[in-house]
């Protein structure tokens, strides 16, 4: 089972240790708005609108970085994100003006956020389509078990002081990045010397057909290309290439579900009479069964069509969140957690791996950047979305919602499954 994951090149492991690294360090987002509204006496609108800006910032990111990745590099913009986040970190544990936070907090979003898309196109480069998921399930591990260590350290750490607190955060960002200053190198085609002779291909840049294809991407790596692909050039090839857009939005759709694990689903636990704590140990099931099965699900259907899991993992994802409507007790709830939590681990690291075979060798990093920028807006659109679907209409409708979206993005993934058959290596 750990086989394939082992025979991974060494760059991925190390980025692996890296995500794990930053993620266990990641203390500003999850206290943000207790260190805002009980430190500095902030309100909670101001506290909340915060946070927003954040979420604004990760949307600017995903396109920027993508782009710069695409430009400049792969590891330079990684060195840029994680090296500029921790200043940023630092300069923000001295600010108390609500405005200079604010505008902090966006260009920290901004900056932080860059390394992204930039380290999906880098797994891209370095591993060949067939090894994919087991590449980004290997990352999804990695930033589940930093997020299970993360807030525990951070509570401790924030009980002591809020300043040491994001001072933690900057190191954390900073190691990171050292890690990748002395160990990585870079991947991107154009950059990287061919591992093999290089494939015939016609061309990485034809335009989609009417029906929205596109020539398959080149192998990773292994071939010398054009330096670099002007930035309207590259957003015309992505917004033509129809299946790549109907992937996003199914993604998008997919990910607003997921967002109500964060927001609406501990107000809905409130109403049943369920504390924070209980909700605390309840959603611990998701971070606990995505460390401990997210290797060997992901080993197990290696064997089976990447594009029918990600139909199937939408599906399940929707019954899950559905049943949370039909649930009355703690341990319903965490049935109802297991269930939805079985589609996020049959989805994860296809839903990367098919994102990164969709993609161009030489437009990897703006591909990624788009894809990751759909789960942005799920969390800008998606939180609010529910919380008035929760608030006006009540939880039945909440959660049957859930539901009918988990079945729209099925039948999205479903409609471009030929495309993405087409355009994506075989798995075995």
């Amino acid at each position: 089972m750990l086989r394939p994951y082992l025979q991974l090149p060494r760059a991925v492991h190390i980025l692996c240790l890296g995500t794990f690294v930053n993620r266990a360090g990641t203390f500003l987002i999850p206290f943000l708005t207790i260190y805002l509204s009980t430190k500095l006496g902030l309100s909670a609108r101001t506290a909340t609108l915060t946070m927003g800006l954040y979420g604004l910032g990760a949307i600017v990111a995903s396109m920027l970085g993508g782009h710069l990745a695409d430009w400049i590099g792969r590891r330079r913009v990684m060195l840029i994100s994680l090296f500029g986040g921790g200043a940023s970190l630092f300069v923000f544990s001295f600010l108390s003006s609500a405005t200079a936070i604010m505008a902090t907090v966006t260009a920290f979003g901004i900056i932080a956020e860059m390394y992204r898309p930039a380290a999906s196109a880098m797994i891209g480069d370095l591993v060949e389509p067939a090894r994919r998921p087991h590449a980004f399930g290997l990352m999804y591990v990695a930033i589940n078990l930093g997020f299970a260590v993360g807030p525990v350290i951070g509570g401790l750490i924030a009980a002591y002081s809020f300043r040491w607190l994001f001072w933690g955060d900057a190191f954390t960002s900073c190691m990171y990045g050292l890690i990748i200053f002395y160990f990585i190198k870079e991947s991107m085609p154009s950059r990287a010397k061919p591992t093999a002779p290089a494939p015939t291909v016609e061309s990485t840049m034809g335009m989609a057909s009417a029906e929205g294809m596109e020539s398959p991407a080149v192998e990773y790596a292994t071939v010398h290309e054009e330096p670099h692909v002007p930035l309207g050039e590259a957003v015309m090839h992505m917004l033509r290439d129809r299946p790549f857009q109907v992937f996003c939005f199914a993604g998008f759709i997919l990910a607003v579900i997921f967002m109500q694990s964060m927001s609406t689903f501990p107000l809905y636990l409130a109403e049943r009479g369920i504390d924070a704590t209980t909700y605390g140990r309840l959603i611990a099931i998701n971070g606990v069964m995505i460390v401990v099965l997210q290797l060997p699900v992901t080993a197990l259907l290696a064997r089976f069509d990447r594009s029918l899991v990600v139909v199937v993992g939408a599906m399940v994802t929707g019954v899950g969140f559905a049943m949370t409507g039909l649930a009355s007790s703690v341990w319903m709830f965490a049935v109802t957690i297991g269930v939805w939590t079985l589609g996020e681990i049959m989805q994860s690291s296809y839903l990367f791996a098919i994102a990164t075979d969709l993609a161009p060798a030489r437009m990897r990093g703006r591909y990624m950047g788009m894809f990751g920028m759909s789960y942005s807006l799920a969390m800008t659109l998606g939180v609010p979305l529910g919380g008035e679907v929760l608030s006006r209409l009540g939880g039945n409708y909440l959660w049957s919602g859930c539901m009918a979206l988990g079945i729209f993005s099925s039948l999205f993934y479903l409609s471009i499954r030929t495309h993405t058959r087409a355009r994506t290596a075989p798995t075995h």
